[in-house]
């Protein structure tokens, strides 16, 4: 439409019409982008922090909360608070000892390694509920973003492109994953590629300018930090860039000049970033968890990884249990992959001259590598060679769920553009059968809470999967693209909470109390005790010394202080959450590690870790009988606590 002059054949047609439409491939990002604004200026999130409020208080929020989110309410969401109150500082005093804040957990710095933590930004230019807010759909929309613009590049269409994007962006490991290390890691590595994509064919000068961005945006990408899931989203986006270099090595000092900028910048930004955090990487490396953590192929729950048309039956119910585990644990995306694996003609794009067949084979490809090493024993030495040996098994579902959306949308574009690719009928059907087939045998044994679903709602949960999944492969857009995304909206959209603002922490009655302490002593280190864990997060928020908290890493001089030999050095060398509970009956402090990711630090009042940490008031949901604890405040109404001095 719109072409002017005779009847053109349907491939030169298509040829031209990408260069009278590409702009308008830039509507659908830009109205993204004003959707995330918009609900950042309401101040909106899907953020559980309610959970943080007491009984009785209103916490804001519609939809359910989820407690199995701590990591975000507990954890990330009072740090982004702490940070703020304390203005962004490279260092902070929580989980006994100083600790690097520009590392794990991803918070806002204000340092020069931030050049390459560009979502961090906003938080130094708005205040921070508002650039929480937006954070949060960046979060949530950035796959919709990385994934459109490298579909938008090699397809030129805004259909297919759009609805790939909404299959990672709806897809259930993605809904329940809303943390910065799962969306910005897919916006910055599908952006990455696209403007290496862009470099390739852009003419003169400009294509300086891709591959600068190109270099910086692979320098955000690393600079996430999470390998479980940079390594495998890498192999990704890296295999779908590197397939567009046919035609492209005759010229090769043109290659060197792009590669060459590209990782100017990329170094520039990567060697400003470790200068700032070089000592706390060092930390986290040598530590006993995550850094010495032993990982090995092949751990992968077939049943979970297949598990996303069955997320419609975990949103009802604030925190159930899916396969004997939490919801997010038992999070995937549709494994389109394997229908169109068994259908055939997605790997011979390699010898093809065109874009889209390439990209196919190579994600393809690379799917089937990150499969085997969810689920086949393969020996490390081999994993090592990809950096697979740093990948869990389990971890593998978030890049098998981007590798295929992103095949699926690739082999709907063909389908439309190449005749001569149209599998046979019979191909799809036993590609159909196979998928539809594997995914109701993993789950015959699906439980919520222990209780199997209704048999009539799986018969047409897995009728409905058959249709779409027979739509895709026959190359229907709306049908199949369009019904996958409706499939995994029904559950998504219901996901998350609809969270106001942070009041449950800033307008907490602790939080008051906590304030009206400091406002006279604001260097005094804080400890929560009785394994309060709103109390903890409050305290941690109100930017106060504390030594209860998240630790990403350990102080060993603060650690020494607890425990003199190192006996129980295994214990808190590791990132954990820090607890810590009065214990009068002991007459030593006693560590404990009940999870790999929480210590629990037993204590008598007197004599004991108050004392060695030089903690200087005490949190305490019920009152402690102690002649070492002083009362400074009594709770006179919900949400407030007992706060003792040790001096």
């Amino acid at each position: 439409p719109g072409l002017r002059g005779p009847p053109l054949p349907l491939r030169d047609s298509l040829r031209r019409w990408p260069r009278r439409c590409s702009s308008s491939l830039f509507l659908i990002p830009l109205g993204t982008v004003l959707l995330i604004v918009v609900l950042g200026l309401f101040r909106l999130s899907g953020s559980s922090v309610g959970l943080v409020a007491e009984a009785g208080s209103s916490p804001q929020a519609a939809l359910q909360l989820r407690p199995n989110r701590a990591d975000e309410w507990r954890g990330r969401t009072p740090l982004i608070l702490r940070q703020a109150a304390n203005d962004f500082a490279a260092q902070t005093d929580v989980g006994i000892g100083i600790h690097d804040t520009g590392v794990l957990s991803d918070l806002p710095v204000k340092s020069a390694g931030s050049i390459i933590k560009p979502h961090s930004w906003l938080y130094f230019v708005m205040d921070v509920e508002h650039a929480f807010a937006m954070e949060w759909w960046l979060t949530v929309l950035g796959p919709f973003l990385g994934v459109y613009s490298l579909m938008a590049i090699l397809t030129r269409t805004r259909v297919i492109s759009a609805l790939t994007g909404l299959l990672v962006a709806a897809a259930p490991v993605a809904t329940w994953w809303t943390v910065p290390s799962m969306g910005m890691s897919v916006l910055y590595g599908g952006l990455c590629a696209t403007a290496f994509i862009a470099a390739l064919h852009a003419p003169g000068r400009s294509r300086f300018v891709y591959a600068a961005l190109s270099g910086w945006l692979l320098g955000c990408f690393a600079a996430l930090l999470y390998l479980p899931w940079l390594i495998p989203l890498g192999l990704v986006f890296g295999a779908v860039a590197l397939s567009q270099l046919r035609g492209h090595l005759r010229a090769w000092r043109r290659l060197v000049a792009i590669v060459a900028t590209g990782g100017g910048v990329f170094a520039i930004g990567m060697l400003l970033y470790l200068r700032d955090h070089r000592a706390a990487l060092s930390a986290i490396t040598n530590s006993v968890y995550p850094g010495k953590r032993i990982t090995t192929s092949g751990v992968a729950v077939p049943g979970l990884v297949f598990d996303a048309p069955m997320d419609v039956f975990t949103t009802t119910r604030p925190a159930p249990m899916v396969f004997d585990t939490n919801t997010s644990e038992a999070a995937s995306g549709l494994m389109l992959w394997l229908p169109i694996a068994i259908a055939g003609g997605a790997f011979g794009g390699f010898r093809s001259r065109a874009a889209v067949p390439r990209a196919l084979a190579a994600v393809m490809a690379v799917s089937l590598v990150l499969a085997a090493w969810a689920f086949l024993p393969i020996p490390n030495k081999l994993g090592l060679v990809l950096g697979l040996t740093s990948v869990q098994g389990y971890r593998v579902v978030l890049p098998l769920t981007v590798a295929s959306a992103l095949a699926a949308g690739l082999y709907v574009h063909r389908m439309h553009t190449d005749g001569s690719f149209r599998p046979a009928r019979n191909r799809i059907l036993i590609a159909t059968v196979a998928f539809v087939g594997i995914t109701a045998t993993l789950l015959t044994k699906f439980v919520v809470d222990n209780v199997v679903p209704p048999r009539r709602d799986l018969i047409v949960l897995m009728l409905v999967l058959f249709i779409l999944t027979w739509a895709v492969l026959d190359g229907r857009t709306l049908v199949g693209l369009g019904g996958a995304c409706l499939l995994l909206l029904f559950s998504a959209v219901r996901v998350n909470p609809l969270q106001v603002g942070l009041g449950p922490i800033t307008a907490s009655p602790l939080t008051a109390q906590i304030a009206q302490v400091r406002s006279t002593d604001p260097t005094g280190r804080w400890a929560v005790a009785g394994l309060d864990t709103p109390s903890i997060s409050i305290v941690m928020a109100s930017g106060a010394p504390s030594a209860t908290g998240v630790s990403w890493y350990a102080d060993p001089a603060e650690w020494e202080k607890l425990d003199p030999t190192d006996a129980k050095r295994s214990q808190w060398d590791r990132f954990a959450y820090v607890d810590m509970v009065i214990d009068d009956t002991a007459t030593a402090p006693i560590i404990d590690l009940p999870f790999a990711d929480a210590i629990n630090i037993y204590t008598p009042s007197c004599n004991g870790a108050l004392q060695a940490l030089s903690v200087r008031y005490v949190v305490a949901r019920a009152a402690i009988a102690s002649s070492c604890l002083h009362i400074v405040a009594r709770p006179t109404e919900p949400g407030e606590r007992f706060i003792y001095s040790t001096s």
